[in-house]
């Protein structure tokens, strides 16, 4: 009797989390629901109605305000987008989808592309900071971004929406979802196409070149199917296919100045799939999660040839990952979930193809792939209605360059109702990417990278210490946090004669403070602001590149009516380090960036939105030689059902 009651009441318990995380997503931090208030780790949640209020169109636009975190594109839209999450290099951000990895492993470091993810059919996106690589391996020393798809509630409903703006940009989309019996189901698809504009600087132009709009067009497709069949199982799969085409520009010519390439293109497929089968056995003290996941990112790039001198390109890069997973969830003790984890995962890459640099050849020839194989276990406690402590590790063994221990804990006290203080520390790893270890591109003079198979592991340690206080009854919410990262056994390409290899050889440091205060103004009124100052230095105490000290973001969201909402954006970037066209450092100046945004209900099923991006006109570089787009307009109408 007592241990039928027992799991009775551990099923309520896991009902009432999952319930919760299906309002506040928190799950990433720890791969079980959770609330926040129980976290050592910090976490930044983007709900569907921010995205929706904000009219935000791709990933990047989305994470540009959120704290601890910096996006660098270089040009428009389709241009390469790279994300530094507390100072972090872009390819120790792990990025997910519905748990599915995304990182691109034919990359020559592995990091994600975050130019080319439309929001259509998200439901939200989490940001945890810190070092992750106890629950998720590689990749994981700076954070993890987590994306979750819309999952089918209640009977079918459906929103449409289509829209123009300025430089002949459309977008459409469709999300349709609901829920029979034991089946649930999500489908959207999308689509923007805009002329957009030159991504190579007016004010560094390259002698001789004649300005031209760099195009982009982006299709995606996502679906999630559900099916609960048992009274302990239930089946999740997902789906999400993109497929773009981007113009692009020749990047620095002999002058050190940005160079316009008329049709030079980069175009790619990516296909993100996940299945998951969920049980919860044993009179309800375990709760295994089978999974099975698959990423194949295709990328060409092209450029015919303008002159004598000029570039003549023809490259593709394949990437895949494939990795099953069992995580067990262990009720075996009262305010105690342990977690075990096993995973095996495989990638591989293949590129092919030349760049002819008027008459300097370089071809790409690499062929690799490796396994990995890993186990973690977890340990929350919740030592009392005001403690919550984690503890973890994990064992990670690679078939190619060795294995890693990675630990991680952290604890979250309330102490009062207002007053919580939270801390975690954690050590990460970054493994070698399949490039650094295996990549070989020759060139016709003799000479080639070549890949090291000796490299080592980048590995960190990070740790981080904050406060959250509520005042006026939760009007005004207020978080500091500080965090320090050091990352040792960075990889960089070593030079030898004309042939060059990927080296262990730097080492850096990343510090830092982020801060967020929200304020319930009126009743129709709120105002969020939130700052980062990071601070970092290799082992020569420089700057790294394109970090900058200060980061602000504030945004005033307001409802005259019902019907009615505005919400205007303030972003602010600070002063940085970059590199010019000769590769010499520079020092590049701040700017503020201002968007708005507008929707009117005109009934139940008809809404109509406006959008107006960089309202002042503001020219500034992201990038160093590569701006971003001047003013721009978008307007659309929204059928629901």
């Amino acid at each position: 009797m007592k241990k039928t009651l027992l799991a009775a009441s551990i099923t309520a318990a896991l009902s009432q989390q999952i319930a919760l995380a299906e309002n506040s997503m928190l799950i990433t931090a720890t791969r079980t629901p959770s609330n926040i208030d129980t976290l050592g780790s910090t976490v930044s949640l983007i709900t569907a109605k921010d995205i929706d209020r904000k009219q935000y169109v791709s990933l990047d636009e989305v994470l540009m305000s959120v704290p601890g975190l910096n996006v660098v594109q270089s040009g428009g839209k389709g241009a390469q987008t790279s994300v530094f999450l507390r100072g972090t290099n872009s390819e120790h951000v792990l990025v997910l989808i519905d748990g599915v990895e995304m990182n691109d492993p034919s990359t020559p470091s592995g990091a994600f592309d975050f130019s080319n993810f439309l929001v259509e059919g998200i439901e939200s996106i989490e940001v945890v900071r810190g070092s992750q690589s106890v629950l998720y391996g590689s990749d994981a020393i700076g954070g993890v971004i987590q994306i979750r798809t819309k999952k089918g509630q209640g009977d079918l409903n459906f929103r449409v929406k289509a829209g123009v703006g300025t430089q002949s940009t459309h977008r459409e989309s469709a999300v349709l979802s609901g829920e029979k019996n034991n089946f649930n189901y999500s489908v959207a698809i999308g689509r923007l196409d805009t002329d957009g504009e030159s991504i190579a600087a007016k004010k560094k132009l390259a002698p001789g070149s004649i300005t031209e709009d760099d195009n982009y067009e982006n299709i995606v497709f996502s679906t999630r199917l559900g099916w609960k069949g048992f009274d302990s199982l239930e089946a999740d799969f997902t789906a999400r296919y993109i497929e773009t085409e981007a113009d692009i520009d020749g990047g620095f010519d002999f002058s050190g100045n940005t160079a316009e390439d008329a049709d030079a293109t980069n175009d790619s497929e990516q296909l993100y799939l996940g299945l998951e089968l969920k049980g919860l056995y044993a009179d309800g003290v375990w709760q295994p999660i089978l999974t099975a996941s698959r990423s194949d990112i295709e990328r060409q790039s092209k450029d015919e040839r303008q002159s004598p001198f000029g570039t003549l390109v023809d490259t593709s890069f394949d990437g895949q990952k494939t990795k099953f997973a069992l995580q067990n969830n262990l009720f075996l003790f009262e305010n105690q979930i342990i977690t075990i984890g096993f995973e095996h995962e495989s990638e591989e890459v293949n590129s092919k193809g030349f760049s002819d640099f008027g008459g300097f050849i370089i071809n790409q020839l690499t062929n690799a792939d490796r396994d990995t194989k890993s186990t973690y276990i977890q340990d929350q406690i919740e030592v009392n209605d005001q403690l919550f402590i984690t503890v973890g590790a994990r064992y990670d063994d690679t078939d190619d360059f060795g294995s890693e221990l990675t630990y991680r804990t952290t604890a979250s006290y309330n102490a009062t109702e207002n007053t919580r203080l939270h801390a975690a520390y954690g050590t990460g790893f970054k493994a070698p990417s399949l490039f650094q270890l295996f990549g070989f591109t020759p060139n016709n003079f003799g000479s080639a990278y070549s890949g090291n198979p000796n490299l080592d592991a980048e590995t960190s340690d990070s740790w981080e210490i904050g406060i959250d206080q509520l005042f006026f009854a939760g009007d005004i919410k207020t978080s500091i946090t500080y965090f320090e990262t050091k990352v040792e056994d960075l990889i960089t390409t070593q030079y030898i004669g004309f042939n060059s290899t990927s080296v262990n050889r730097d080492n850096a440091d990343m510090s830092g403070v982020e801060s967020a205060i929200h304020f319930k103004a009126l009743s129709n009124l709120d105002i969020d602001i939130n700052h980062t100052y990071t601070r970092t230095k290799d082992e020569d105490n420089k700057e790294l590149l394109r970090r900058p000290k200060h980061k602000a973001n504030i945004e005033f969201n307001y409802e005259p009516a019902e019907h009615i909402n505005i919400n205007t954006n303030v972003l602010y970037t600070g002063q940085r380090v970059d590199v010019d066209g000769f590769g010499q450092r520079v020092d590049v100046g701040g700017y503020s960036v201002v968007n708005v945004a507008a929707a009117y209900k005109l009934s139940n099923n008809v809404k109509l939105f406006a959008r107006l991006d960089n309202l002042t006109d503001k020219y500034y570089e992201p990038a160093y030689g590569f701006q971003a787009l001047g003013r721009a307009g978008f307007i659309g109408v929204e059928l629901i059902n």
